[in-house]
Formats: structure tokens, C-alpha cells, sequence
């Protein structure tokens, strides 16, 4: 078997926050189980979440994946057999960030291709995985039921892009875990623990 390479999609503007130590288990799991991690961190490229009007004008051609920015992610996810997102849960979802990659990123002749008569078929075929690492982040009091099942539908919504037997994990951490610290660091521990077994 060939080297698998996974890539890390990272969404936080702090570097001190709890999201740091999710992306740093994260990349520890992933190299234990043998893989070669790239990371893109979003708020390090300074990413545009909002899809420009000519971005949209050129969606279902093949000037999508030319967009400036762009290409180098194309390139890393065409390159990518494990596909894993590392974000916090704020308003009970992930940061616009997280949806603008998806808008921006995964486009027609990246993650799916549209036949002539609007068929939709995977182009990331080559993904084995989708890992989703995430841990609400307060205010806390919203339910944790729906942050836990939007974490969830991601997951199964990439496997539209990736192939529906691509196998998918969703780590996530509710308000109680993720505001104390030994939460945190049992969490920690276990997302690593549980990437390494990849």
C-alpha cells in the first residue's frame, strides 16, 4: 500500500483556544496511523468565506477550480484520501469559514461532476475518510443535540463529493466536556487515540 495522505481542514482565528490542541491531536492521530498530514488552516490564508458573484457566474465550468486561492486547495484535495475539518461549534454550528470551503472549494470538477442532464456524481472518489473534529465552544447553552447532529450531517453530506462508501468519524465534544479543563483534556486524548486507530 501506497502513502495515504490526509488533509486537515483548520478553522479558528486563535491560536490559544481550545481548537489549537483539537487540531494538534488531530495531526498527532493522523501521523501515528502512518498517515502524511497536510493542514490548511483558513484563518492563516486569510480565506474569504463569501463566494464572489463571478465565482457563482462560473460555478458549473471549468473555470470554478481557477478562482484565485482556490487552486491550491483543489490541488491538495485531489491529492487527499483521508478528508478531515478541526472548527469550534459556535451558534450552534461551524464558522462561516467551514461553509465558505465547502461553497468555494469543493466545486464542480473538484468534489462532483454535473452531467449535461444535472446528474450529480462524486469527484473525490480517492477519499477513504471524513473525519469531523469539533467541540462547542460557548455560549454553551445552546442544545447539544443539534450541534452534535449538524456535526453528523457534514460528515454524511461530504459523502455526496467522496462516494457513499466512504467511511466517516465524527468526534465532538458538548458544552460540559469542552468548559473544563480535565473535559477537555480526556477529549483530547481520546480524538487522538481514535485517529491513530485510522
Amino acid at each position: 500500500m501506497g502513502v495515504v495522505t490526509a488533509l486537515v481542514v483548520f478553522t479558528h482565528p486563535r491560536p490559544d483556544q481550545f481548537a489549537t490542541a483539537l487540531l494538534e491531536a488531530t495531526v498527532e492521530g493522523l501521523s501515528a496511523a502512518g498517515h502524511v498530514v497536510d493542514v490548511i488552516d483558513l484563518y492563516r490564508d486569510n480565506f474569504e468565506a463569501a463566494m464572489a458573484p463571478a465565482e457563482w457566474r462560473a460555478y458549473a465550468t471549468p473555470a470554478a477550480t481557477d478562482t484565485v486561492g482556490i487552486e491550491s486547495y483543489s490541488r491538495m484535495l485531489a491529492g487527499a484520501d483521508v478528508l478531515a475539518f478541526v472548527f469550534p461549534m459556535w451558534w450552534s454550528g461551524p464558522p462561516s469559514m467551514v461553509k465558505g470551503f465547502f461553497d468555494r472549494a469543493l466545486v464542480p470538477g473538484v468534489a462532483f461532476r454535473l452531467a449535461d442532464n444535472g446528474r450529480v456524481s462524486p469527484g473525490l472518489r480517492h477519499v477513504r475518510r471524513v473525519v469531523v473534529v469539533t467541540a462547542a465552544e460557548p455560549p454553551g447553552n445552546f442544545p447539544q443535540r443539534s450541534t452534535r447532529q449538524l456535526a453528523h450531517a457534514l460528515g454524511r453530506s461530504l459523502r455526496r463529493a467522496t462516494g457513499w462508501r466512504t467511511r466517516t468519524l465524527v468526534c465532538w465534544a458538548g458544552p460540559g466536556e469542552a468548559s473544563n479543563e480535565e473535559g477537555r483534556r480526556r477529549f483530547v486524548s481520546r480524538t487522538r487515540d481514535r485517529l491513530a486507530g485510522l
